[in-house]
């Protein structure tokens, strides 16, 4: 107690020594108390299911890829696998709700799932039941489960809610269960129903993969491994008993929460190795502050030393005034955290919910305690010994500001700032490389133009809009009232547009064999109206477009796009020729369509979109597909037709919700959200690097000037002038500059390995951008030099000699 209330005494005594002291290592636990709340949310904390370790997602793979399941295979794995308790199916879809009294029609998040999955998962209801014998059956009773979050804002948490009939896509559903809050599989589903209500018959076929995603639980002592290796023996008794469907598939088994997360890893990985770069910067800086301090109090421990201290009495006391410097930065960094926690969120990728889960938990506030504890031993350890060394003689006989610095101490404080030096050009370059990165990103051309254009989507009920036509009728009322709207330029309608679908169809060509599922290449399938080509700006190459005679009472045509027109009509016309694609109308399977047109390609996936996936465009008067995506380019004020968008179909049909009204470009910038996270979070880390970096370049160059005061007033006395002092000064800044540069170039160029799986059409070694940041850190110790240098060369020879 006595240290401590001694080490407070110190820090009050000294309080510009202490505030920069606290605020630089308040910005590096800070920054990484930030990361590590992300980290924690996203990659550490467990999902909210019993034994959530134990939940598997399989999925069928060929060739590197994952895709959806089909339904005989996956009563194949049901009935032979040996290591899972439980396994089940879900299908994730959505519809309109609707029948609630006070409500408007709105569209909410679905999922079919087989009898075992909320066995899978181990929650049980919060109210109610699930689904019973007589409701899994086809044809059964219908019943749905609701979340917490539904049975909030749309029945204020009534308990009576068990029993209501509610409305989903136009047809009655009783509701039976209500699941607890912890329940949000698969992908914040709001209602569940029995997939045997959902299952069609052409689903039997092994080609048809349509949508179906498996979800197991492993038996007690079962592991991953044991797992992967018995269902990849199933896969490859499935592929030779149906070569036609299964040749080449195996079956991949992730664990659910790498499932969620697992893209994120490295890129918080790296993240929170940038900041503990920033850590380690602050914590070499303040070491040389408590150096610098501890050389100035020499005489004060040598007397402590001389009436009987010992050196173990001598460390404990700067220990002490270590430990307080760190709690007090500590604090301040977690409230500095705090303070930037929105930003971080807001920064994060979209359709995440564990990165909107940030917060300062009882992990968090340890991390941060454990943070100033390693900083305690990081920058108060070595300064300690070295001051508990120093010669008493030496230090009772000498001046507190005239004692010299020993050689060692000299080296040792130089290769602390050699080494911010060298942490913050690694810094600067990563975050050059990731800025370059995403300034390729944003110029990336598109295909399309996405400013000016508002996007809506609707679900069409398949009871209340059960044919092409009754469709039609819907679309093409939309299309006029849209159309005649002030302000608008165009408006078109499609299934599966860039940045809002992912339905691909298998195609081949006429007059070749035909393909087995496995080998017939796939495209995206895309269902139009209206003027969509006009509308995404979208240039005609040759053919023409769709046009009223297009019915589905006339043959079926397509358009497709240039990607496919090059990879599989190389050197030819396409226009004339047929491919039979399947474009997803029930029963009717593959048929071959005409080519009418070809237009220009559009990136329909994320900007890392790497082979040019071909397209294929259908008329909705061909085609039935109920969700739809509406689009309307306009004018400015484009984002002020949401209402009028809204009311035009409300007053078609009102109880047609609309959702997921935005501008395409906020869609596009969806896509940037990791990259837009790393660029501002580098930059931030690599600019506060660079700020602590010169600011210990500074601290070093000025407290050795003060020591060197008689040198500098004897050389001056002996003839040396100004310059040549000025000199002096700042060839030891560039001394430092030189070898640390050397020293970070190598680390940056290992670092710069790691970044390029996150690099977007940049190369990790860029000489433009190490030559850049070579300019940077020299114009930055040239000016942190500067100063030290011309108060050396105003020294007062006589003066200081004087002094001494």
């Amino acid at each position: 107690m006595n240290d401590l209330r001694f080490a407070l005494r110190q820090l009050i005594k000294n309080p510009a020594f202490s505030a920069v002291a606290v605020i630089t290592l308040a910005l590096g636990i800070g920054a990484n108390t930030a990361i590590f709340s992300i980290v924690n949310a996203v990659l550490l904390r467990p999902l909210p299911y019993p034994n959530a370790d134990r939940i598997m997602v399989l999925n069928e793979s060929a060739n590197g890829q994952e895709f959806s399941v089909s339904l005989p295979n996956y009563q194949d794995w049901k009935r032979d696998n040996n290591v899972f308790k439980y396994l089940a199916v879900t299908r994730r879809e959505s519809r309109n709700l609707s029948g609630i009294p006070g409500r408007e029609a709105e569209r909410i998040p679905c999922a079919s799932v087989s009898e075992e999955f909320f066995k899978v998962i181990g929650l049980t209801p919060k109210l109610g039941r699930t689904f019973n014998e007589e409701e899994e059956k086809p044809g059964g009773p219908p019943a749905v489960v609701i979340s917490d979050r539904l049975w909030q804002h749309a029945f204020a948490r009534d308990a009576s809610v068990l029993g209501q009939t509610i409305k989903l896509h136009n047809q009655g559903f009783t509701v039976v269960g209500v699941m607890p809050a912890e329940m949000n599989s698969p992908q914040d589903t709001d209602v569940w129903f029995p997939f045997a209500r959902r299952t069609v018959s052409f689903w039997q076929d092994r080609t048809i993969h349509p949508m179906l995603f498996v979800w197991g639980r492993l038996k007690p002592g079962v592991t991953v491994d044991q797992a992967r290796t018995e269902m990849k023996a199933i896969a490859a008794r499935l592929a030779n008993e149906y070569p036609a469907t299964n040749a080449g598939a195996s079956i991949s088994i992730t664990p659910l929460l790498e499932s969620l997360i697992g893209k994120y890893r490295t890129n918080l990985a790296m993240l929170l190795g940038a900041v503990g770069l920033v850590l380690l910067i602050a914590c070499a800086n303040v070491a040389n502050l408590f150096a610098a301090r501890g050389a100035a109090r020499a005489r004060e421990f040598a007397i402590r030393a001389a009436v009987g201290a010992t050196r173990r009495q001598i460390i404990r006391q700067l220990l002490v005034e270590s430990f307080l410097i760190a709690l007090l930065g500590g604090t301040l960094g977690l409230f500095i955290a705090a303070w930037v926690r929105d930003a971080l969120v807001g920064l994060a990728p979209q359709g995440v919910s564990r990165f909107q889960d940030v917060s300062f938990d009882l992990p968090v506030l340890s991390f941060t305690f454990v943070i100033a504890l390693v900083t305690t031993m990081l920058f108060g350890l070595w300064p300690a010994w070295q001051t508990s060394r120093g010669d008493v003689q030496v230090a009772l006989q000498s001046g507190s500001h005239s004692s010299g610095i020993s050689l060692a101490a000299k080296r040792t404080r130089d290769w602390l700032v050699i080494s911010e030096i060298a942490l913050t050009l690694t810094l600067l370059v990563a975050a050059a490389l990731v800025l370059k990165s995403f300034s390729r990103m944003q110029s990336l051309q598109l295909g399309y133009e996405p400013r000016g254009l508002i996007t809506a989507r609707m679900e069409l009920p398949f009871r209340v809009y059960s044919t092409r036509e009754k469709m039609g009728t819907f679309t093409n009322l939309l299309l006029e009232k849209v159309g005649a709207l002030p302000g608008v330029q165009s408006v078109g309608i499609g299934s599966n547009s860039p940045l809002m679908g992912g339905w691909q169809t298998g195609f081949y060509r006429e007059g070749i064999p035909i393909p087995t599922p496995s080998q017939m290449p796939d495209a995206n399938l895309e269902a139009i109206a209206g003027d969509y080509f006009a509308t995404f700006k979208l240039p005609l190459l040759r053919g023409r477009t769709f046009n009223t005679g297009d019915t589905a009472n006339s043959p079926r045509v397509i358009v497709i796009d240039q990607a496919l027109a090059e990879q599989y009509f190389p050197g030819e016309d396409p226009l004339g020729k047929r491919l039979s694609v399947d474009v997803g109308n029930d029963n009717e399977g593959y048929a071959f369509a005409e080519i009418i047109g070809v237009v220009a390609r559009m990136r329909f996936h994320a900007f890392d979109e790497t082979a040019p996936v071909p397209v294929i465009y259908c008329s909705t008067a061909q085609a039935y597909r109920p969700s739809l995506g509406l689009f309307v380019r306009a004018g400015p004020g484009v984002k002020a037709l949401d209402k009028p968008i809204r009311d035009i179909v409300k007053s078609i049909d009102p109880n047609q919700p609309v959702f997921d009204v935005r501008l395409m470009q906020e869609r596009v910038e969806d896509t940037w959200g990791t990259q837009r996270l790393l660029t501002f979070l580098f930059s931030v880390f690599a600019g506060l690097a660079l700020l602590l970096a010169m600011i210990g370049l500074y601290g070093l160059l000025a407290y050795t000037t003060l020591k060197r005061v008689r040198e500098i007033g004897v050389r001056m006395a002996l003839g040396a002038r100004p310059a040549q002092i000025r000199a002096l000064v700042l060839s030891h800044g560039m001394r430092l500059l030189l070898i640390g540069s050397g020293i970070g170039l190598l680390a940056a160029f290992a670092l710069s390995r790691v970044l390029q799986s996150v690099l977007f059409e940049v190369k990790g070694i860029d000489p433009r951008i190490y030559l850049g940041v070579g300019l940077i850190l020299f114009v930055a110790t040239f000016l942190a030099s500067w100063l030290p240098a011309r108060r050396a060369s105003r020294v007062d020879p006589m003066v200081s000699l004087r002094t001494e």
